[in-house]
This record gives structure tokens, C-alpha cells and sequence, in this order.
């Protein structure tokens, strides 16, 4: 299953980044939108983006 998942500064909402997120579906884990918004702010983490502190992540919804 993948999302597009927008990570923003938490001052003044500035879009930073935006991931493709794929989390495999297996028949034990069945993810939702804070497993995306979870992940986001890990791989945040990891390139240097910011602190979990100062950015927040959302779900980008695609109709």
C-alpha cells in the first residue's frame, strides 16, 4: 500500500518534503494514515530534514 506524505515545518505549516511511502500489506499488519505519518518523520529524521520537534506530517488524500 503507498501514501504521498507531506512533511511541513510546525511554524508556519512550510511544506519541507514530500515521500512516497509504500508499507506492505501483510495479513497481520494492516497499516493506516499514522503508520504513513509515522514513517515520514523516521525518513525525516534520517536525511537531516529537522527534529521531530519542529515538523509534522499529513497524508496527502488523492480522490
Amino acid at each position: 500500500m503507498k501514501r504521498v506524505v507531506d512533511v511541513f515545518k510546525n511554524r508556519g505549516r512550510e511544506l519541507i518534503w514530500t515521500y512516497v511511502i509504500d508499507l506492505r500489506n501483510d495479513d497481520e499488519f494492516h497499516p493506516g494514515q499514522t503508520d504513513f505519518e509515522v514513517e515520514a518523520l523516521r525518513l525525516s529524521q534520517i536525511d537531516k530534514r529537522g527534529t521531530v520537534n519542529e515538523l509534522s506530517a499529513k497524508v496527502r488524500l488523492i480522490n
